[in-house]
């Protein structure tokens, strides 16, 4: 009986992607700047029945040649013009694979019956369990489609070299296919493996679980980091914090484990809400330079992060490329240890003159009662491209002179700036599920009355600090804050106390239009769930959102 115990390299070995193609174009449309076709090609066999696979090949208008990009967008994400076209724009041709199968429309990628499962919507188990083994998985299907794919990109006469870009999902199934395929370079957003880790906090105390063989025939087969080892292509990891969908807290150790031959780069987007910022956009755009138009483009080395006692006080000491010249670089922190998808990451901001041979220090002033933290540097370097270093753990063993004592002002625009809010992903216009679109999802800070700022978002507000250490309510506190807008409105106020932010408590105030500031006072029982129910305290709160009903300026959170 064959092992059902496959790795990378037996999983693989006997694949055949030797089949012809077999292209033709099912539809096309053309404008000023890109022809849109609907290709149909095909995958692997099964059984003597052939995948049909569907992709949608977007060519720069009146070019002949160029450098190509295939996309693999998240699993029952659709289509996203917004994002091909802005590397349509930059005159590369996109290649957007579906692997994802019956849609309910005409146009998928067709599997043969025998692999149903590999049909998003009815992968099932096939989905999280190697039963038998690791080729019996929607994984293996969809990495089949990938690798053909990257085959129809290869054998394109108008294609001078390509790369690829894989969104959670599809990042996952790149990961697969890297080893094998004739990438150029690849980028993996919000996704790095330990998917059979699902539910176990990376940080948190207690007893490790122990797993049985059916997830250590998962992780041998399917999960990401098993497969970075044998990545030929260079490699750019982009994640982002507070995301429920992958496991940012451990991306770092897949990154750790790529072929030290290849060249790599990694970056944490801390926009707060899960997404990945727009600035971080420059990255895939130099990766993408350098590895597909062959362009001179700086790349820097990780940063080494350290944490360690200087005088007395804690602090950050943070190692950079000095081949490189650095534009900002900072650390991040937070003190909420589990719970990663509503940490409040702290930007603590610094400036290339504090750098000396190529090390910064910085404060790392933790609240005093607080026992762990993690931190992790960033660094933007001329060119705009930007690092960051791995999260590390700090465990606090004594009492330091730069300590903070318990905060009861949540935010002051005059104080935070932007660090403490962040747009509220929920309710957030985003680009390809991934990326903020730049305008509603952002929060920004807009003058009010007297020329004091206040932070604004057309998706609304959240902040992550109510469930900080620092910044918990005390026992019996009500919320006061100060609310601005130009025109009559109301704001709606809400405490979540799960991660999904579902199921909340809220309160609507009204906001009178121009004039000064407005000052409220909420005391828990103003807040009402959806059946009804009061809110007896705002102890255990993992976020507290504002949204108004036009653009409410919000200021001055404070307990008393």
């Amino acid at each position: 009986m064959a092992s059902t115990f496959l790795t990378p390299v037996t999983l693989w070995k006997d694949f055949d992607e030797s089949l012809p193609l077999e292209t033709e174009t099912l539809s096309e449309h053309r404008d000023e700047d890109a022809i849109f076709r609907s290709v149909r090609f095909l995958g692997r066999s099964i059984g003597g029945e052939r995948v049909k696979i569907c992709a949608q090949y977007v060519l720069p208008a009146g070019e002949e040649r160029f450098p190509a990009v295939m996309i693999l967008f998240e699993a029952g994400c659709p289509f996203d013009e917004v994002f091909v076209r802005r590397f349509v724009a930059q005159g590369y041709g996109v290649l957007c694979v579906d692997y994802c199968g019956d849609n309910g429309t005409e146009d998928h990628t067709v599997y043969p019956a025998a692999v149903d499962y590999a049909n998003f919507v009815r992968a099932g188990s096939h989905l999280d369990r190697a039963e038998p083994s690791a080729r019996e998985t929607s994984w293996y299907e969809w990495a089949g489609v990938a690798r053909y794919a990257a085959k129809f990109l290869a054998t394109r006469p108008e294609v001078t070299r390509f790369g690829a870009i894989g969104l959670r999902t599809g990042g996952e199934v790149l990961f697969k296919i890297a080893p094998y395929a004739q990438l150029s370079c690849m980028i993996s957003v919000c996704a790095a493996g330990w998917l059979a880790y699902r539910g176990m906090e990376k940080f948190a105390d207690g007893e490790k679980k122990v797993f049985d063989e059916e997830h250590h025939r998962f992780i041998a087969g399917i999960d990401s980091q098993s497969y970075a080892p044998y990545v030929k292509c260079p490699v750019l990891l982009l994640s982002a914090v507070n995301d429920k969908k992958h496991d940012y807290d451990r991306v770092y150790d897949t990154f750790q484990q790529l072929n030290p031959e290849i060249d790599t780069a990694f970056l944490y987007s801390e926009h707060g809400n899960g997404l990945i910022g727009m600035h971080s956009l420059a990255d895939i755009d130099l990766f993408l330079d350098k590895y597909l138009k062959a362009r001179s483009v700086f790349l820097c080395d990780p940063i080494a992060l350290t944490v360690e006692e200087r005088d007395g006080a804690l602090v950050a000491r943070a190692e950079f490329d000095g081949e490189g010249e650095l534009r900002e670089c900072g650390i991040f922190y937070t003190e909420r240890i589990t719970g990663s998808h509503a940490r409040d990451w702290t930007r603590v901001l610094g400036t290339p003159a504090q750098v000396h041979e190529n090390v910064g220090i910085f404060p790392l002033s933790l609240y005093e009662k607080s026992s762990r933290a993690l931190v992790y540097a960033f660094a933007n370097y001329s060119n705009n491209f930007s690092v960051t270093s791995k999260i590390q753990e700090v465990t606090i063993k004594k009492p330091y002179r730069n300590a903070c004592v318990k905060s009861r002002i949540i935010y002051s625009s005059e104080r935070d700036g932007l660090n403490g809010v962040s747009g509220f992903r929920r309710r957030a216009r985003s680009i390809a599920d991934c990326f903020t679109d730049g305008h509603g999802v952002d929060a920004k800070l807009v003058a009010g009355y007297g020329g004091i700022r206040g932070v604004t978002a057309e998706a609304g507000i959240v902040s992550y600090r109510v469930n900080e250490p620092r910044y918990a309510a005390p026992e019996g506190a009500s919320l006061r804050l100060d609310a601005y807008c130009s025109e009559d409105a109301t704001l709606k106020v809400t405490f979540y106390f799960d991660e999904d932010e579902e199921n909340g408590f809220s309160a609507e105030v009204r906001v009178a239009g121009g004039g000064k500031w407005k000052s409220i006072l909420l005391d828990a029982a103003d807040f009402k769930s959806a059946t009804g129910a009061h809110l007896e305290n705002f102890s255990d709160a993992l976020s507290l959102v504002f949204v108004g009903s036009a653009e409410v300026l919000v200021n001055n959170l404070v307990w008393i």
